[in-house]
């Protein structure tokens, strides 16, 4: 199950299907499809998209008429990132999922993993804890209806570092209904997934504490 991971995260990318004609708007949701290593497919009609692809993007104010199930609107969200992130998200999962996880490695920068079910959805590095607790706290809210939350926190070296974190990430996620685990996480150095070209050394460490951890608490 964890090579199946792996291999899923690095060679299966994943196709979303943009139909616009605000070119602003598609070269932004490239860029950042991009970080996220998720293909877009750019087209003036849904007619065009290829079947495979189930997920679009488009804006509402164009009025073009989507013959694909799952559509999402530019004006439904507050950032290109944020239309991003969900198309990725329904594109893997769908409408149903039970897990949802945000795994920290407090190293000497702060990374994170963040997880549906056994799904990768992004990895990330923060030069500043504050946005790492928000885009945690963002993350768990977005997915209110998961059954379960998890916040994993890698035991640092450092501990006072560990604490200001768990601190931060309480006040947070307070009424949201989510578990903050603190584990140790000596296994990350262990090879147990290939490396993403382009990942961090501590967006790497965070991805395998959370697939670590999401196998024990699945």
């Amino acid at each position: 199950m964890k090579h199946g991971i792996g291999e899923e995260l690095i060679k299966h990318r994943v196709r979303v299907g943009l139909v616009t004609l605000d070119l602003r708007l598609a070269a932004l949701v490239r860029k950042i499809s991009h970080e996220y290593r998720l293909d877009v497919v750019h087209a003036a009609s849904s007619e065009e998209l290829p079947l495979d692809v189930e997920v679009v993007i488009a804006k509402r104010a164009e009025g073009f008429k989507i013959d694909r199930k799952k559509v999402l609107y530019w004006e439904d969200f507050s950032s290109v990132n944020e239309l991003v992130e969900r198309a990725l998200e329904l594109a893997l999962t769908g409408l149903n999922y039970k897990l949802a996880v945000v795994a920290i490695d407090p190293g000497k920068s702060l990374g994170a993993a963040y997880l549906l079910d056994n799904l990768v959805i992004k990895t990330r590095t923060y030069g500043m804890m504050e946005q790492l607790v928000e885009d945690a706290g963002r993350f768990l809210e977005r997915h209110e209806r998961a059954e379960r939350k998890y916040v994993i926190v890698g035991a640092a070296s450092g501990f006072e570092l560990v604490k200001q974190i768990l601190k931060r990430l309480e006040r947070r996620l307070r009424g949201r209904d989510a578990t903050i685990i603190v584990c140790d996480e000596s296994f990350t150095s262990r090879g147990m997934l290939p490396k993403v070209k382009g990942m961090s050394k501590d967006e790497y460490s965070a991805l395998i504490l959370s697939l670590k951890n999401i196998l024990r608490l699945g």
